[in-house]
């Protein structure tokens, strides 16, 4: 029985679901016969990949008395799981010249597909001109699986069989139920030598962290600390003379600022390390599931409602986990989350008493963004090419190209570390002649620029 192994991610933001090992079909052991070409010498189960018709004796004998990977018999004794003898899984007669390949595809990983089926191996060449009548001998142990599956965790088990098999035919077997039921197995050759092989999931790389963004932590990660840790991850007791900061070093440092309101810029500054590993710990701490990064709380924000709340009727875990939450705000308000898109958070909390409600306005917020059902709506400011160079001149030259309309307020505002009323003030931005619909783009022109005027900056919300 196929023990998947399904590991998910504690929010939904970034959640990375691994769906489990693929299933394994067929394991089987091919050879070059030096009068009949590539055969296939041992299969599980029987008669997955080749008929179950008995192989002259004769035919195998110069393979067998040449080399002790091939066994005096064709094929392991049936099992009770054996495959039906006129049906077989592929064809291995138009594959036989991948599975047994050229001299310069030996020693290199190679995939197969078919209609129905993915075939996997890495072919190995022995070259022995004394002990072999074709002065080598080339085999290859072939893994089965679906055409569509997965198969990146089983590359290094390909590998690793094709290089310590040795007379291991009759264990493939073992190997094949062990992972499929344990995804791991361990295999006792002799006093002195193991077939140890686990099943390992492998995940995409993070996404990459930026100054202006917010780590939340999802684990409590001050707890994981204890006095075994390695002496570079505590402060206390680093060797002052230590010039370069490790990766370890950099996450002690940071860990006592991360509370879910300070950007990851502001925590390197605050813990005195260098921005770019202040990233580089924060995509570490992404990828293991410890935080989550969200946008930059400001009452200046825009937020506007994902179909997805609606989740919340319907999915009970999460009705719990909001209750804390959404109770008070769902019955006071009515359910106005609608009213959110087009004004600020600070607009929204005046406009409907929010502030009236004893609950952490930043935590809810945070909470909606990270379960999927608030997004952000971000500013991004443009100069269009028709503005003259005395206006180019009053923006200052540094600021110049982050006005392409790719680089939003956060990204701007961390960059420059000014805030957004004084970024508003320097690119000319009057709120009042602004309008937000939907989630369309929507250009704004910049303060003093009267009716027939050409727009010279534009701001698009989105």
């Amino acid at each position: 029985m196929n023990k998947a192994t399904t590991v998910t991610w504690p929010y939904p933001s970034f959640a990375m679901e691994f769906q489990g090992f693929p299933r394994l079909h067929s394991i089987f052991y091919s050879v070059f016969h030096d009068k009949n070409g590539p055969i296939v010498v041992c299969q599980v189960p029987e008669g997955s990949i080749t008929p179950l018709s008995p192989i002259p004796p004769t035919s195998l004998t110069s393979a067998s008395t040449h080399h002790p990977l091939t066994p005096s018999s064709p094929t392991l004794p049936p099992t009770a799981g054996s495959q039906d003898t006129n049906k077989t899984l592929i064809d291995f007669k138009v594959i036989s010249e991948y599975i047994i390949p050229k001299k310069e595809l030996c020693g290199h990983l190679v995939t197969i597909s078919t209609p129905s089926y993915k075939v996997m191996g890495f072919p190995i060449l022995i070259v022995d001109i004394e002990k072999y009548r074709r002065n080598d001998y080339m085999f290859n142990l072939c893994f089965v699986f679906e055409r569509d599956a997965e198969t990146s965790s089983y590359e290094p088990v390909v590998r690793k069989m094709a290089k310590l098999l040795d007379g291991l035919e009759n264990l493939i077997e073992q190997l094949l139920e062990d992972l499929n039921s344990y995804c791991e197995c361990q295999i006792p050759i002799n006093v002195s030598n193991t077939i140890n092989i686990k099943l390992f999931p492998t995940y995409p790389n993070p996404p990459v962290v930026h100054d202006y963004q917010v780590p939340v932590y999802t684990v409590e990660l001050q707890q994981l600390i204890d006095v075994n840790w390695d002496i570079t991850m505590r402060k206390g007791e680093l060797n002052v003379r230590v010039v370069n900061f490790s990766l370890c070093y950099t996450l002690s440092q940071i860990i006592g600022y991360i509370n879910g309101v300070n950007h990851v810029k502001k925590i390197a500054e605050m813990a005195d390390v260098a921005t770019h590993w202040a990233r580089k710990s924060m995509e570490h701490l992404v990828y293991y599931g410890c935080v989550i990064m969200v946008d930059i709380f400001q009452f200046s924000n825009i937020y506007a409602v994902k179909p997805d709340v609606m989740r919340i009727m319907e999915d009970g875990p999460l009705q719990n986990e909001s209750l804390r939450f959404l109770f008070e705000i769902l019955l006071y308000l009515d359910v106005r989350f609608a009213i959110l898109h087009g004004t600020t958070l600070r607009e929204w909390i005046d406009e409907n008493g929010v502030d009236l409600i004893p609950m952490d306005i930043r935590r809810f917020i945070s909470f909606g963004v990270i379960k999927g059902f608030l997004y952000r709506v971000h500013k991004y400011p443009i100069l269009t090419d028709t503005a003259p160079e005395s206006v180019r001149k009053r923006v200052p030259p540094l600021l110049l190209p982050f006005l392409d309309g790719q680089h939003h307020y956060d990204e701007i505002c961390t960059k420059f570390g000014h805030s957004v009323r004084e970024m508003d003030e320097v690119l000319g931005y009057r709120k009042e002649e602004s309008k937000v619909t939907g989630t369309d783009a929507t250009s704004v022109p910049a303060a003093g620029q009267g009716e027939g005027v050409v727009p010279r900056i534009r701001f698009i919300f989105r």
